[in-house]
């Protein structure tokens, strides 16, 4: 049996509007060094993001390295596997890297290293990983069928096809010496994925990867998309750890409130012919969540306010629903909810865009439609003009106004 702990997407350093989240970061690399004591574990995977910017600051930077440290003195036998992902700079996060390799930490940075596997052994059995870090353009060439000069590949499925070509013929090199079980570690944005609304998209079809370009594998530990799931039979993103936008929040049943998409950290087992995979769930130190109400609910009596009292540590964005604008809203209501990191006036907002675009139009001379002004005017008040009510309403003020004309065209 092999086993080994996935993870990815941990963009140390990550600035939450303006909140630091290394606190909150520390916590999770903690309790994640405390899962990797238990000597089950052969390896530890990190699919890519380490750092959230290329050029990381020097907390993010003496965090990670922490981290690394923390885990060899619980673990000096643990295998460690860490690939770039789009946000890193591979040759930043893998300096020093031929030293590391002698601690069993690898850093692998070239691409074109991919059909080179790590050979883990435990209990007489062993298993390949293969590491595919972030494929930038030009990171692989490919072969000319006519026997031309090879050519850089620049689209992310050209240059995975490419990569999974070479890794299935190293793949299979392997499994004739008896290395029968392998794992592929990569950073990319598989087709039929979901975004969780705070990663980096890559932008056009020919940025997405068909999966199916690596099914000769056990297990395909991905990283670059936040939400954790299942994009293939045997291919997982643990997502991030932590949530890094209210993006990643969902609806709770019967309630305004949006609360963060819980997070995991993925438990892979290779034993006899299958892979079990088990959801560890990641405790942060403060969640993300999104409440709506008028102003007054925020900045009122909270004592009976269940949803609020339950919210008032998480990092909090409010949606005030107030079809007026509060002026100084959230300088107001962060006296109160010092972890109130976004403040939206949808509503009001959209109100004002209305008038203003209105207003625009009798500046220009431009002959303002008195229907369609009460329209405005009904949906101000109730939000929906084409609510049956409404329509109600404005069939009445049509019927109306058509008597006026009617009576002043005869005067």
């Amino acid at each position: 049996m092999v086993k080994f702990l996935h993870t990815a997407d941990l963009h140390l350093g990550k600035i939450f509007h303006d909140q630091s989240l290394g606190e909150d970061q520390a916590v999770m690399l903690d309790n994640l060094a405390r899962l990797l004591e238990d000597d089950s574990y052969s390896a530890f995977v990190i699919a890519g993001d380490v750092y959230d910017r290329s050029i990381p600051s020097p907390d993010a930077v003496e965090l990670f390295g922490a981290f690394l440290g923390n885990i060899k003195s619980r673990r000096p036998s643990l295998e460690i596997f860490v690939i770039p992902g789009n946000h890193d700079s591979a040759s930043r996060l893998g300096f020093g890297r031929e030293l590391f390799a002698r601690l069993g930490i690898r850093f692998a940075v070239s691409a074109g290293d991919c059909g080179k596997p790590v050979i883990v052994e435990k209990n007489g059995e062993s298993c390949a990983f293969f590491l595919l870090p972030f494929l930038n353009p030009g990171a692989l060439e490919g072969e000319d069928p006519a026997g031309g000069e090879a050519a850089p590949l620049r689209s992310q499925s050209a240059l995975a096809e490419e990569a999974g070509r070479r890794m299935e013929k190293a793949r299979q090199e392997w499994a004739g010496q008896g290395v029968s079980r392998s794992v592929l570690v990569s950073h990319l944005f598989a087709s039929g994925g979901t975004e969780a609304g705070s990663e980096r998209v890559f932008l056009g079809t020919a940025e997405l990867v068909n999966i199916s370009l690596f099914k000769g594998f056990d297990y395909i530990a991905l990283g670059h998309l936040h939400r954790c799931q299942r994009v293939g039979e045997n291919a997982w993103y643990s997502g991030s750890p932590l949530a890094y936008s209210f993006g990643e929040t969902v609806p709770q049943e019967g309630s305004s409130a949006m609360k963060q998409q819980e997070k995991f950290f993925l438990s892979v087992e290779l034993n006899g012919g299958g892979v079990n995979v088990e959801k560890i769930p990641v405790k942060p130190l403060r969640k993300a969540t999104s409440l709506a109400g008028p102003f007054a609910r925020f900045a009122g009596d909270i004592s009976a306010d269940n949803e609020l009292l339950a919210a008032k540590d998480d990092y909090l964005e409010i949606r005030l629903t107030d079809r007026g604008i509060t002026e100084n809203a959230r300088d107001i209501l962060r006296k109160r909810f010092p972890r109130l990191l976004s403040l939206r006036q949808d509503k009001a907002l959209a109100g004002l865009s209305s008038a203003l675009a209105a207003d625009g139009r009798e500046a220009r001379g431009e002959r303002r439609c008195i229907s369609a002004d009460f329209k405005d005017f009904l949906a101000s008040l109730y939000g929906e003009a084409d609510s049956p009510d409404i329509s109600a309403e404005i069939e009445l003020f049509n019927t109306l106004l058509a008597e006026l004309e009617a009576e002043e065209s005869s005067s």
